[in-house]
């Protein structure tokens, strides 16, 4: 009888180990699925961002006069702070 228990504990056991090892598995599974698909998603605004932005539409304009403002903002820049410090 007392084998017999044992036997029975030491199944259940195995089934218990059995199932949180799935759970396990699949806990990682999910982690490196989800992993991915944020790089996807990453990947995929990168590539519609650039595709509208030098696009002719409204954004691709914005986004053109803000590169040129960036541009003569940075060349300015140095030239008012000279007259300023030096003046």
């Amino acid at each position: 009888m007392s084998n017999m228990e044992n036997l029975e504990n030491q199944l259940s056991e195995k089934e218990r180990q059995r199932r949180v090892n799935e759970q396990a598995l699949s806990s990682i599974q999910a982690h490196e699925t989800r992993q991915e698909a944020r790089g996807y998603a990453v990947m995929a605004s990168f590539l519609g961002y650039g595709e509208s932005a030098l696009g002719n539409g409204k954004f691709g304009k914005v986004s053109h006069a803000a590169k040129l403002f960036c541009i003569v903002f940075a060349m300015l820049v140095p030239s008012l702070l000279i007259w300023h410090v030096l003046l």
